[in-house]
């Protein structure tokens, strides 16, 4: 039997051990199940189960003869038909689904405000919690997304020196990063400092952590505490980049650096 028609009977949803028996079941003609198992070079209980299945599909037909069942491929056009009942039940379960559309969006906005929360400790925690958030940034990257940041970059400098290089490499991203700041960039981001578009906001602003508002989740960041969390909110991530775009309208442009 050609390759071609091994490919039809994919298509019609046979996978490999099914076309294998299918195809011996013709070859043979009216047959035990142990010698169509072994056309098909498969174990007879697995060929035997598939008979069965082909027999309740309509493909085939059964027989007993002198105590031993008998399977056959009668006619060839039964698949046709079976193909057009596939057919026709795929289309009443599409208008089915169709029907459930409306809940199933219900569930899906409850799922939209569902929590999530992942804890990270210690300098290495920090970093993992940083790491993490790359796909996410990647994903708001093709969508021009901005991530938007608050908080103090000398803070975690003095815990991850290296801090310069994972900006370069979130940046390589294609990701816009908005950081709202109360404090001259550190000089060790001076090449870095080309992926951020800063605003500064008055000292009396100043807090000790930091904030990283992605599309559906927020990572909260305490350098002292050597503590961070992600929480996954979209509800929550709506209302900080509301308050985020509020202070970014009031503060100031300009970029500095410490000397």
């Amino acid at each position: 039997m050609s390759p071609e028609f091994s490919e039809l009977l994919k298509k019609a949803g046979f996978d490999d051990k099914e076309i294998a028996v299918y195809l011996a079941a013709i070859t043979l003609g009216n047959a035990p199940a142990s010698e169509i198992a072994k056309e098909a070079k498969i174990k007879r209980s697995t060929c035997y189960g598939i008979l069965e299945d082909l027999v309740r599909k309509g493909l085939a037909t059964k027989t007993e003869k002198d105590r031993v069942l008998h399977f056959d491929i009668e006619s060839i056009d039964l698949l046709k038909t079976y193909i057009e009942n596939q057919k026709q039940s795929f289309t009443k379960l599409q208008k089915e689904v169709d029907g459930f559309l409306p809940d199933l969006r219900k569930l899906q906005k409850q799922a939209d405000f569902r929590s999530e929360a992942e804890y990270f400790e210690g300098v290495n925690g920090i970093k993992s919690a940083f790491e993490s958030a790359l796909p996410e940034v990647k994903k708001m990257a093709k969508k021009n997304l901005p991530l938007l940041m608050h908080g103090s970059t000398s803070k975690i400098l003095g815990i991850w020196p290296e801090f310069p290089e994972y900006v370069e490499r979130r940046g390589k991203t294609g990701i816009k990063v908005h950081m709202l700041n109360w404090e001259k960039m550190p000089q060790p981001m001076a090449e870095a400092a080309s992926y951020y578009t800063v605003r500064y906001l008055p000292e009396k602003y100043t807090y000790q952590g930091g904030t990283n508002i992605f599309e559906d989740k927020v990572l909260l960041l305490d350098v002292d505490s050597l503590f961070a969390v992600i929480i996954k909110n979209k509800r929550l991530t709506e209302m900080m980049r509301i308050f985020f775009e509020f202070m970014w309208e009031k503060s100031k442009k300009t970029l500095e650096f410490i000397k």
